[in-house]
């Protein structure tokens, strides 16, 4: 069994951000912000590691971007999306050492693409249920993994909300198809299973300065994964 280093942790937050943030094309919808808890599940890790992973996340939406916010002991991580200007980045605070690891965002979705385990097939549902204040309606998907990825396939339930999204809000992803902000749904892997349960949904309140990269935050690239260490623990 890996150790379950930062960077193990900010590699799986990031395939869990990704998500999402493959589907976020610029389009008029939802502009606001949505706070999830977090569950997890998987056959690989413990309780004790998985423990170590983020209970919830805020993610800000704004004109296709996305703004992800998660808690971690001693400071927090940030994943901002932003297709506009081909921008994916990473910003870490641990105590008072600010980084940020900054690629593109098509290089990412790229191999998002190519290393996706799963097919999808979703079958709607006339069922409906109520989250965070929003009827929500339910579909079924079902996650069929590839030729040569060694896993079983999954089914499972998730919940979206037609007024707060459209099929935009989706596309891309593993969950094109669904008309829809979705509110529960999962991350699917071979190796972790994310629940993402919506808790809180604000309308309004976001501006595009809340996706710039704040000055104070040293940038790093993903390659100068030694250097970011050092600098975070002060060598």
């Amino acid at each position: 069994m890996k150790r379950i280093t930062f960077i193990v942790i900010i590699a799986v937050i990031s395939t869990v951000i990704l998500t999402s943030v493959t589907s976020k094309k610029k389009n008029k919808q939802f502009r606001g912000t949505i706070t999830y808890d977090l569950s997890y599940e998987s056959d690989e890790l413990t309780s004790i590691e998985m423990g170590k992973f983020p209970k919830s996340q805020t993610v800000m939406m704004y004109d296709g971007m996305s703004k992800f916010d998660i808690e971690k002991p001693g400071g927090g991580l940030t994943y901002i999306s932003n297709p506009e200007t081909d921008q994916f980045m990473v910003l870490i605070e641990s105590g008072l050492r600010k980084a940020a690891i900054i690629t593109k965002l098509s290089e990412i979705e790229a191999k998002q693409d190519s290393s996706r385990e799963y097919t999808t097939q979703i079958d709607l549902s006339e069922d409906k249920k109520e989250i965070a204040g929003y009827i929500c309606n339910k579909a079924i998907v079902t996650f069929t993994p590839k030729p040569g990825i060694i896993t079983v396939e999954r089914m499972f339930s998730v919940y979206y909300c037609p007024k707060l999204g459209n099929l935009k809000s989706n596309e891309g992803g593993p969950y094109e198809g669904i008309n829809g902000e979705l509110l529960e749904y999962y991350n699917v892997s071979s190796q972790i299973i994310t629940k993402m349960v919506a808790t809180n949904v604000k309308k309004g309140k976001v501006s595009d300065l809340d996706f710039f990269l704040p000055s104070d935050f040293k940038e790093f690239t993903p390659d100068q994964e030694k250097e970011l260490m050092d600098y975070l623990q002060g060598k």
